[in-house]
């Protein structure tokens, strides 16, 4: 049965504090027919027009299947009152408590729900679960983590992420500060736009006072109790997103009844996913909430535990990978093999790195999902590089690689970034996957202490979790250095690198032949459902230059959303960021973001413009700007700074 779907974008529920949470409704419109389960989606990015087109597609879908559809803006953002002071606060999370308590008194509600979401959302879900509310029954949760201090935007390997700190972090300067839309909110917009102006901190300071794995970044991060979840779970993840890690060691650790999914896909939804092939994830998500909210029998859970796209073929990045979609019965798959090799007993460039900073730059990029990685030749003739002799037979690598190490570095700090490649017989390479490993953590996260200058330690690097086959006739090769611009923040002064092959090694998980009956036929995603906006984006190929001995990286986006049908409300949203280095000095790093938003309709014309900087050797140098603009004239004004010293970042 399809239902008419009814929209209400101005519900707003009352918090103990007397915070009003707002929220859209996407009910089906069936009276007589109800009460419905829901799901719910908890979210700083606004409802009514920054998101707008993509809950539209999801929420309408749902609700013509009889599964009500709630978009949460959390306090502080879009059409809701209060202050948003940092990510994942305790606050936001009994807020969607709150939330929930009020749709079981709903008379369209039949007190069900499901939560989903992908990246902010995947985690809101997964921290709603932990918490064990009644009235959730099922969560679906996208690219997100287990461990928001290894498996996040803000630090890798023990090191602070470069350009990752700029991206997302500089987008929310500016929306963060964006009003309530009058339309939405009505009177008193403006009063509360001015208080959330005056009362939002600026989230970097915080994150760059935890250098390291402590209780503020355990909060929140399943792999802290991973048993507490115990509501069915689907998980979805991408080979090329930065968390799939964080979604695979939830299918490994959680005891919860669950399903999992791997993509080819960076951090984009799976209808919409690059590279393709895509999947339809709007029946996805409808037949995971049917079942298990009310019970339908709809062949869900006959899934495999684990669904994985095998990457056959090199490129392993770009528009469209080659492979083909296939079941395991669990996570790691029981039967495969660590094969484990000598670095001694490989072909290899060097054994000591010491520049120049610029390494990295031919993929420089956490999530990949579109970016095709250039050349890497240049790259490897700058690292030590370690290269297998030809394969006898293809081999399929499935899983996390990882380096032990046996290095020295002469500073009391340092770095071993690595990146794995499958070379052709042409001696062309192809990124397989990379990790890094700040030298204060050769073990474990929790425990930093500096490396003895001289004194070799042993460190263990870890490599995104991949799934690549390598054929024939090909090499595998390690290209190891002291930097991966501009993934990593360097440490903050050169040093020397250097590599003993004969106490390290590479190990690598090899899956033995398949049966042909584990390969599987998923439906790519067909025509998206139809909106009333219309949406542009645009997103520039990185830059990467070299001038005077400084190597810099820059990239753009901007986006619109036009809905005609609300008095032809506009929001646009523009950005660039950049990242330089000295190619000797990895303590001149410089990261500095621009970004703008605006929000427009006759008469009405708001706008926020941000920046954010980042520098400093012995201390993290973080600078913020706001402006806001009402009509063209300035409303607020404010500059942030602070100075914070580096611990082990």
């Amino acid at each position: 049965m399809s239902y008419p779907v009814r929209i209400d974008r101005r519900v707003f529920v009352p918090m103990e504090d007397g915070t009003r949470i707002a929220l859209t409704l996407y009910l089906p419109d069936a009276p007589g027919d109800g009460p419905f389960p829901a799901v719910l989606e908890s979210l700083p990015y606004r409802k009514d027009d920054d998101c707008f087109t993509r809950d539209y597609r999801t929420y309408t879908y749902l609700a013509a299947r009889g599964i009500a559809g709630v978009r949460i803006d959390i306090r502080g953002t879009g059409a809701s009152t209060g202050i948003i002071e940092d990510e994942y606060l305790e606050r936001e999370q009994l807020d969607n408590l709150a939330v929930m308590e009020w749709l079981e008194t709903q008379d369209w509600c039949d007190g069900r729900l499901g939560m989903w979401g992908i990246s902010w959302g995947g985690f809101s879900a997964l921290q709603a679960a932990m918490l064990r509310p009644p009235q959730l029954k099922a969560i679906a949760a996208m690219h997100a983590t287990h461990d928001r201090f290894a498996c996040d935007v803000h630090y890798t390997g023990g090191s602070a992420h470069a350009a990752e700190q700029l991206d997302w972090p500089g987008s929310m300067v500016t929306t963060n500060a964006l009003p309530p839309d009058p339309d939405v909110f009505g009177d008193g917009w403006r009063e509360e736009w001015i208080r959330r102006l005056d009362g939002t901190p600026q989230w970097p300071f915080e994150w760059f006072r935890h250098q390291r794995r402590d209780d503020y970044w355990l909060h929140g991060s399943p792999c802290a109790d991973y048993e507490a979840i115990d509501c069915p779970t689907l998980l979805i993840g991408g080979w090329l997103d930065g968390y799939v890690d964080g979604m695979l060691a939830m299918a490994e650790h959680l005891t919860c009844e669950k399903r999992t999914i791997v993509g080819p896909w960076g951090h984009y939804r799976p209808a919409t996913g690059v590279p393709a092939p895509t999947i339809d994830h709007f029946d996805l998500l409808a037949r995971w909430f049917g079942h298990h909210l009310r019970g339908d029998d709809n062949g869900v859970m006959d899934m495999p535990p684990v669904t994985l796209f095998v990457r056959s073929q090199a490129p392993f990045d770009g528009d469209a990978i080659s492979g083909a979609w296939r079941a395991e019965d669990s996570w790691p798959p029981h039967d495969v093999e660590e094969r484990v090799g000598s670095l001694a007993g490989m072909s290899h460039g060097g054994t000591v790195w010491s520049g120049p900073q610029w390494v990295g730059s031919h993929a420089p990029f956490w999530d990949r999902g579109g970016f095709r990685a250039t050349d890497s030749g240049e790259d490897d003739a700058a690292s030590i590089h370690f290269t297998s002799e030809p394969l006898d037979e293809p081999a399929e690598l499935l899983g996390a690689p990882v380096v032990e190490a046996r290095v020295t570095t002469d500073r009391p700090f340092g770095l071993i970034a690595a990146r794995l490649l499958a070379v052709d017989p042409d001696d062309n390479a192809f990124l397989i996957c990379r990790g890094s490993r700040n030298l204060a953590f050769p073990k474990d996260l929790s425990r930093p202490r500096s490396p003895e200058p001289g004194t070799p330690i042993d460190v263990t690097v870890p490599l995104r979790a991949t799934s690549a086959v390598v054929p024939a006739g090909w090499r595998i090769r390690l290209s190891l250095s002291g930097a991966d611009f501009p993934v990593v923040w360097p440490p903050p002064a050169a040093f020397t690198l250097r590599i003993d092959p004969a106490a390290s090694r590479l190990r690598l998980p090899i899956a033995p032949a398949r049966d042909p009956s584990r390969m599987l036929a998923l439906p790519e995603a067909g025509e998206l459902p139809a909106v009333p906006s219309e949406v542009t984006k645009s997103m520039s190929e990185w830059e990467t230059t070299r001038d005077g001995g400084r190597t810099v990286f820059r990239r753009e986006r901007a986006s619109a959303e036009h809905q005609p049908e609300r008095e032809g409300l506009t929001y646009e949203a523009e950005q660039w960021w950049t990242v330089s280095v000295a190619d000797d000095d990895p303590g001149s790093t410089v990261a500095e973001t621009w970004s703008r938003a605006a929000l427009r309709r006759p008469g009405w014309d708001v706008a926020t413009e941000g920046t954010i900087r980042v520098s400093g050797r012995e201390a993290f140098e973080v600078t913020v700007e706001l402006v806001a603009t009402l009509g063209g004239e300035t409303v607020f004004e404010r500059v942030w700074a602070e100075t914070i010293p580096r611990d082990w970042a």
